[in-house]
């Protein structure tokens, strides 16, 4: 009787945090149910044919993280050396059931993190906090800001995913549930490479909570010889569709790290992971980019951003050191398991495809707020005798943890706002991290979009100015550079632009044609031309080049090869007035009038004459 009541007890008391967590997470990212599509998400997803063809579902295994079957325009690069199947077929999944609908999106984003921060809690209970310190760590995990990149922007589903394999790989293996725990660590594989540390943070357990590592080879290999052997399916199934496990060539842009000797690479390394632990901290200014030139690297040992990382991450290490040996295990869990599992994305090890990144943090601030629970678990609960002093103390803490987690949850919900669209998010960007140059290339694209030629050129100016050699290794920003050139009548320096753009993207069928549009302008027509049937080549459903190729090939005088292009844009778009018009054109030239006229009626030119 005794055992069924605190099991109903226990029962209860679980929900309630259920039910407090539920609350915390639905106030904390309901208002970004409603944002659109922003970042890498229009890659990944909305324009992916790997998620929104159902045709190429059973090729989601044999794919590149980062690459679109079927995609013509190849002006971003498709070999990324990253193996996510799990996490692309989640997004097919998603559009199967509600299309490219934004919202159902991050609904699905919303709940897995619920799921973790749930995972959390059990987490926190395995090490041994009581029901209030466990509760306390999730509801931190589950309202800290530093999350919104994994939650709120769609593409941080990996994130998610990796993360609830490693807590749920971890809680199995404590639990007595070994296949469980292997099948959550594959699950975690598939989802992100991250999840490699899961044997890891389990031995990590069982050095502070268990035997440690067992003193026979056969025992050993009994207890983790299921991981190696996941962890080698793993490999190689990644080696068979990558074509190989080395790592792919990293732009200096988005990790300047990667290009420097290995010491000065990992005191840069050693830097960023300083302004992680900050932002654990004081998370006001966040950013959805870091990218070259955000975080310079430091000069000498004398940087202060370094002296803050060495001695913050240094105080970490030495008091996991000193709580293991004095028999504070859960500290030095928590601790150890927030090192264990950032050194994979904290560039120390290897270089990764990003200097640094919020959503990276999202694992690690796991053991960070493990280890807030326990802390305050120890200072509310440590004290035997329940002295006025202690409840007064016991008081200050519940009301100063409930203020942290208001104030945390607001600064989350209203960082939401920044990820409505790309323009609010790359404004965001710029205004927290100023010296990004891809910060300024974006903003430069937001104002090209609208039509402000000036200040597109503006940004895109200070983004060459941040980074001069970006012209140089970046194809976008040459083809969006090219057109506002063009647009500014400066057709010389649109080509020369748009030129190098092709050099560096020969597969951008983009490219081509802005460049046969500007050899067109410069009255170089054979030259023009070649250029536009090569965006053709590249991408055969291309109206506007089709379109553009039939007036060009008009005013050379070659009349029924521009009536057969005007035709094929029609095809492909049987709505385009330009099209319409220049059929009529091409007709007309050819003595068809009365066809012509119908023409010029479709395209809203009204009848014209013949001879006219």
């Amino acid at each position: 009787m005794i055992f069924r009541t605190s099991h109903v007890a226990r029962r209860t008391s679980h929900s309630a945090v259920l039910c407090l967590l539920i609350v915390l997470v639905s106030l904390a990212y309901g208002n970004s149910l409603w944002n659109g599509f922003t970042m890498d998400d229009d890659f990944i997803i909305v324009g992916n044919p790997m998620v929104t063809g159902a045709e190429n579902l059973p090729r989601i295994f044999v794919t590149d993280y980062w690459a679109r079957e079927g995609s013509s325009d190849q002006s971003t690069p498709h070999r990324s050396g990253l193996y996510r199947p799990l996490v692309i077929l989640t997004y097919a999944l998603n559009h199967a059931v509600a299309g490219l609908t934004p919202w159902t999106f991050r609904l699905v984003n919303i709940l897995l993190h619920l799921l973790v921060s749930w995972l959390t809690f059990l987490l926190a209970l395995r090490i041994g906090a009581s029901r209030t310190g466990a509760a306390c760590a999730a509801a931190l995990f589950a309202v800290h800001p530093l999350h919104t990149e994994a939650v709120t922007g769609v593409v941080g589903r990996a994130e998610l995913l990796m993360t609830l394999g490693m807590l749920g790989g971890l809680w199995s293996a404590t639990s007595g549930r070994p296949w469980l725990s292997l099948i959550a660590f594959a699950f975690g594989l598939l989802s992100k490479e991250q999840a490699v540390m899961l044997p890891a943070v389990i031995l990590l357990y069982e050095c502070c909570f268990g035997k440690g590592l067992p003193p026979r080879p056969r025992a050993v290999f009994s207890q983790y010889g299921g991981y190696a052997a996941v962890l080698g399916g793993y490999l190689l199934l990644r080696s068979a569709v990558l074509g190989s496990l080395a790592p792919v060539p990293i732009p200096f842009i988005d990790n300047p790290l990667a290009h420097l000797d290995r010491d000065a690479r990992v005191l840069g390394a050693v830097k960023v992971a300083g302004l992680y632990l900050w932002l654990c901290v004081w998370p006001a200014a966040l950013s959805a980019d870091y990218s070259y030139n955000a975080i310079p690297a430091p000069n000498s040992l004398s940087d202060p951003a370094l002296l803050f990382s060495l001695a913050a991450w240094g105080g970490l290490v030495v008091w996991m050191i000193r709580s293991f040996v004095k028999g504070h295990r859960r500290v030095a869990f928590c601790i150890g398991f927030t090192i264990l599992v950032f050194l994979p994305v904290s560039n120390v090890m290897i270089p990764i495809g990003t200097i640094m990144g919020e959503r990276l943090f999202y694992l690690p601030s796991v053991g960070l707020s493990l280890l807030v629970g326990v802390l305050y678990e120890r200072g509310t609960l440590n004290e035997v005798r329940r002295t006025s002093y202690v409840v007064r103390r016991t008081v200050a803490l519940r009301i100063l943890l409930v203020l942290i987690c208001l104030a945390l949850l607001a600064r989350t919900a209203f960082r939401n706002l920044d990820w409505v669209g790309n323009d609010l998010l790359w404004r965001s960007a710029a205004q927290a991290e100023p010296a990004s140059a891809k910060m300024q290339h974006y903003l430069g694209r937001a104002a090209q979009a609208a039509g402000d030629w000036d200040e597109a050129f503006r940004r895109y100016q200070e983004a060459i100015r941040i980074y001069p050699g970006y012209p140089r290794t970046d194809a976008a920003l040459n083809i969006n550079l090219g057109d506002v050139y063009f647009k500014l009548g400066r057709v010389q320096d649109a080509a020369v632009t748009l030129e190098r753009a092709t050099a560096l993207a020969p597969t951008s069928s983009s490219a081509h044609y802005n460049l046969g549009l500007v050899y067109a302008r410069l009255g170089r027509y054979k030259e023009a031309e070649a250029a536009i049937r090569k965006a053709l080549t590249l991408k055969p459903e291309f109206p506007e080049a089709y379109n553009t190729l039939g007036r060009l090939l008009l005013e050379l005088g070659r009349k029924e090869e521009a009536l057969v292009a005007v035709e094929e844009a029609l095809r492909a778009r049987p709505q385009f007035p330009e099209a319409h018009y220049n059929r009529g054109s091409a007709l007309r030239a050819l003595g068809r009038t009365q066809e012509a006229n119908a023409e010029f009626q479709r395209a809203g030119g009204g009848l014209l004459k013949p001879g006219r």
